[in-house]
């Protein structure tokens, strides 16, 4: 049953890199969110430092500032045995802030701090899969300097590096006869990658963008990360308290987008991300006391490399008024023969709008909404699984993902 611990590693991962599959969301810039976040090949301001730093040196102004959030309204349903069950998840406030100077003619610089991923998600201590999971609140929080060079009227080159700092805790029930305990997962860590981009003006209409996210190896030590038990004084030593590790490779990205400009008022951008989800074969993990019942783990995952397809307009009504929409359809990159309950991936879909309104010559106000939808995915009974991370607990059903998310955010420059 310990074997369910193991599913906390694969939730710090998404904490720290959530562009890709699973439900984390992407909501770091409402320009972009209201136009399927496309953002490689697309001048959006200083948040397009964060989607294709290549874009930083084609800014218009001296500074530009972006602020702003979303709510998510995040629901997970599941069917079982016992009929259908739902999550109790509060609201989610993932937030971004973009700074950004023009040094130069053709040297910009800026700073980004966003979270791409912070949700809680609560199913209860009745519900039939408490002993996977009772509640979990993951945070993270990213901070990227970046610099861009425009390197002539229609090439620009620009590169970040990045910060991340991501905190999870975790409560499950286990089972003790006719009643239960309770286990508490806590992890903390820091670690560092890089984001590299190239945006092309190809003519005064058509424009291209590539940008590269690097991977993440996640390297949890025997400090950074803790479990805890409360169960009665004859168990204690059957569950002893102490330190766990673990290596998380997390998927690198590329990214291609191309924007087109029909007319002074409407320009549509396409965008495909491919995500390396591949690199993503076991998840490993190493208790720091083992027992008889606390026994180190290895567990298959082989999962496979996935793209995400996205297709954004934007149109501009007025002086004043930017109004947009867009669409994009995400695969999983989850394996049938290792599916488990820790991570329900589903091939989804999302649907956005928002706008942009210049309350002065220098301020704008942001908005977008973004409704999310993933495939009803059944996950096959855990027994049948060859040797899958709950085999043997023959815990398995039917999950469906929905999600609102609307924001809000204000830009200025001058």
């Amino acid at each position: 049953m310990l074997k369910r611990l193991l599913f906390i590693a694969i939730l710090i991962s998404m904490g720290f890199y959530a562009k890709s599959e699973g439900f984390a969301v992407n909501a770091q810039g409402n320009k972009q969110m209201g136009m399927g976040h496309v953002g490689t090949a697309i001048r959006l301001g200083a948040s397009s430092m964060q989607w294709n730093p290549g874009l930083l040196g084609f800014m218009d102004k001296k500074y530009e500032f972006s602020l702003g959030g979303s709510f998510t309204f995040i629901k997970t349903e599941f069917t079982g045995p016992q009929g259908k069950e739902e999550s109790d998840n509060p609201i989610g406030t993932p937030f971004y802030f973009y700074s950004a100077m023009k040094a130069s003619e053709k040297l910009a610089f800026g700073l980004a701090v966003y979270t791409p991923f912070g949700n809680k998600v609560e199913w209860g201590d009745k519900w039939s899969g408490r002993y996977l999971v009772q509640d979990i609140d993951l945070k993270a929080i990213f901070i990227q300097p970046t610099v861009s060079y425009k390197l002539t009227d229609w090439l620009g080159l620009g590169a970040g590096v990045i910060i991340g700092k991501g905190d999870v805790e975790l409560n499950k029930a286990i089972p003790l006869g006719n009643s239960d305990g309770k286990a508490t997962i806590s992890g903390s860590k820091i670690e560092y990658g890089y984001n590299l981009g190239l945006y092309i003006e190809a003519t005064d209409k058509l424009n291209f963008g590539i940008s590269y996210r690097s991977g993440i190896d996640v390297e949890l030590g025997m400090d950074d990360g803790e479990v805890e038990f409360s169960v009665p004084q004859p168990l204690q030593a059957m569950f002893p308290k102490g330190g766990t590790a673990v290596t998380l490779p997390l998927p690198s990205s590329l990214n291609i987008g191309v924007s087109y400009e029909f007319n002074d008022k409407l320009i549509v951008s396409a965008e495909v991300n491919s995500v390396n989800w591949s690199e993503y074969e076991s998840l490993d993990f190493d208790f720091e006391n083992n027992t008889p019942a606390l026994k180190d783990q290895k567990n298959k995952r082989d999962w496979d490399n996935t793209l995400i397809y996205r297709l954004g307009a934007q149109y501009r009504m007025n002086e004043k008024l930017d109004l947009r929409a867009g669409i994009y359809y995400d695969e999983t990159p989850t394996n049938k023969k290792h599916y488990s309950p820790e991570t329900p991936g589903a091939n989804k879909i999302g649907i956005s709008a928002g706008f942009s309104y210049m309350l002065t010559k220098n301020l704008c106000l942001d908005a977008s909404l973004l409704y999310m939808e993933g495939e009803k995915t059944t996950a096959y009974e855990t027994s049948k699984n060859t040797k899958g991370m709950y085999e043997g607990d023959d815990f398995g059903g039917e999950y469906k993902n929905t999600g609102w998310l609307p924001g809000i955010g204000i830009s200025y420059n001058f």
